[in-house]
């Protein structure tokens, strides 16, 4: 692809469709063309255009780099913004990441509502993004790199630069005689990236002149064959999934091949907006997960996410991490309540349906299963163990002491979500108190 800079702010603004655009500023010579590519057009629908500089605190010259930007936006007639951040998880994730994940962390935060991140990344960087995921060992999402258009974070990224080359970039940097910074952590060869910037690169374009834009053309090919991944998941999972993304029928699982089970479980742990686990721990699931007895409640995890099994249901599931004690708490003229997790206990008022208004007005406990309770349910005629209700309702083990349990003194009376007794229920016509829960934002 050639230099054109007017096709790029045309092609730019129909990705772009009218929202405001920001763009990520590093002060580096290929956010810089960028600005001033931007800051130089005179498209009519690109008028709303501002730069953000995230400051990592990783280099005592932050704050140079820092002022730099800002005075290049403001030469450029556009409004700058900087942002702080403090980089974790280093030693878990290595700097890099680390960066990374504070840095759009940082942007998420800051876009204003239909705002646009409007990134540098050139067919260098796409050709060194492969031949990381490559060396990681990813399949074809991973191959597939950078998109000129993604989603992260609630973002939309835009990269209008991709199919240029480096050259390309710093040619026109040096016709407009424009001047950058050169942040020195870029010459550190103990990061993956830099590495391959310098010591692998430079001897693959000795013998292939044009390899980052064969790799870039190879990424293309890998996103076209994970979109067809994704069509056939989206075929499977409408014969597998009994509530989508989240929770699917083992059985109708296993009749698929094992590459197309592990097709639509990752599929489905996307969906469900959770990291996806490495190749091994995904096969843990088909082998000891799908592979155990219906009465079994087997599960696998990984950083943030889970995967259970209750009967045929494989459960997909944000990991639970919460320490928290679940607590007795009173209750008084059915008044709303937070427990002690961060769900609210709420009320609905219906006709017929919930409990009497009396009972509601309380005073009522609010209790967590502890084993044996017993409740003679709306409609029934003896009392049954709430464990045998549990079974009957499908509630998986693991579930059952997070619901919350209503008592009158010592006797159950609602057991929140699913029913509640006989006794205490509000008669046809009469107006109840229904208990729901809301959960977590």
């Amino acid at each position: 692809m050639a230099f054109n800079p007017q096709q790029i702010i045309v092609d730019l603004n129909k990705l772009v469709a009218g929202r405001p655009v920001c763009i990520a500023y590093s002060g580096g010579v290929d956010s810089h063309v960028l600005l001033h590519l931007l800051a130089n057009t005179q498209h009519p629908q690109l008028t709303s255009i501002r730069a953000i500089y995230v400051d990592h605190g990783l280099h005592s010259d932050s704050d140079k780099w820092r002022d730099h930007c800002a005075f290049v936006s403001k030469s450029l007639d556009i409004t700058f913004e900087s942002l702080t951040v403090s980089v974790e998880n280093i030693d878990e994730l290595g700097m890099e990441a680390a960066a990374r994940q504070a840095r759009y962390q940082a942007f998420s935060s800051a876009l204003f509502e239909n705002e646009v991140l409007v990134t540098a990344q050139h067919q260098q960087d796409q050709a060194e993004t492969l031949m990381l995921q490559l060396l990681r060992g990813s399949g074809p999402s991973g191959l597939s790199a950078m998109d000129r258009e993604s989603r992260m974070k609630g973002m939309t990224i835009l990269r209008p630069l991709l199919g240029l080359s480096k050259a390309d970039i710093l040619d026109y940097a040096q016709l407009h005689q424009l001047s950058w910074i050169e942040d020195p952590s870029n010459a550190d060869l103990t990061l993956n990236r830099n590495y391959l910037r310098h010591q692998v690169f430079p001897n693959l374009e000795s013998r292939w002149p044009a390899v980052a834009k064969t790799m870039s053309r190879t990424a293309d090919h890998c996103r076209e064959a994970t979109v067809l991944l994704q069509e056939l998941a989206h075929l499977d999972a409408q014969r597998v999934c009994i509530h989508p993304p989240n929770i699917l029928s083992v059985s109708a699982l296993t009749e698929l091949s094992e590459p197309r089970q592990r097709n639509l479980l990752r599929f489905s742990i996307e969906q469900c907006d959770l990291n996806l686990p490495s190749t091994v721990i995904l096969q843990r699931v088909i082998d000891e997960v799908c592979s155990a007895a219906e009465d079994k409640s087997p599960h696998v995890h990984w950083p943030g996410a889970e995967i259970r099994r209750y009967r045929d249901q494989l459960i997909i599931q944000a990991e639970k991490t919460t320490n928290t004690e679940l607590t007795m708490q009173h209750i008084e003229g059915a008044s709303e309540l937070e427990l002690t997790d961060g769900r609210w206990l709420k009320w609905q008022v219906v006709s017929g349906q919930g409990l009497k208004s009396h009972v509601a007005k309380g005073p009522l406990q609010l209790k967590f299963r502890q084993g044996g309770e017993k409740i003679r349910l709306q409609g029934h005629s003896q009392h049954k163990a709430l464990k045998q209700l549990f079974q009957e309702w499908g509630v998986p083990p693991w579930q059952r002491q997070f619901i919350p349990l209503l008592f009158v003194e010592q006797e159950l009376v609602a057991v929140v979500g699913y029913g509640y007794a006989e006794h205490y229920a509000a008669d046809i016509g009469e107006k109840g108190w229904l208990p729901y829960l809301e959960p977590v934002e």
